[in-house]
């Protein structure tokens, strides 16, 4: 019986937490042998900075890209860069991040992989 009602407040909790988020990421990459596999986020933070000294071209540069509890750039999945839409995003099998540019700054949105949700609640 414990066990049920463990299963359906895990399942109410997985349900408001995916209701509440702002944003969802899939992205496809290929696995070893050429299947694709897709990966899942969920947006857990979103900011804007407003620094004009911040551009397309120098966004390994940033603090949010370069910190290792984020995004482990050793160990990326993907690494996307749109020129036309001023848009980077990047991630490895427990993160993800999305920097998109405008004059004067840039937003980035924070996701973790549903995986990495799944176990925090185990």
């Amino acid at each position: 019986m414990k066990k049920k009602i463990g299963i359906l407040f895990f399942s109410l909790l997985l349900g408001v937490l995916l209701t509440s988020c702002d944003e969802v990421l899939s992205v496809v990459t290929a696995g070893e042998n050429g299947e694709k596999i897709v990966n899942n986020y969920v947006s857990i933070i979103s900011d804007k900075v407003y620094d004009e000294t911040v551009t397309f071209k120098s966004w390994q540069d940033l603090d949010i890209v370069d910190d290792e509890e984020v995004v482990e750039k050793n160990d990326l999945l993907f690494k996307i860069e749109n020129k036309k839409e001023k848009i980077v995003v990047l991630g490895d099998k427990d993160a993800a991040i999305e920097i998109s540019f405008f004059d004067g700054g840039y937003k980035y949105t924070v996701f973790s992989s549903m995986e990495s949700l799944n176990h925090m609640f185990d």
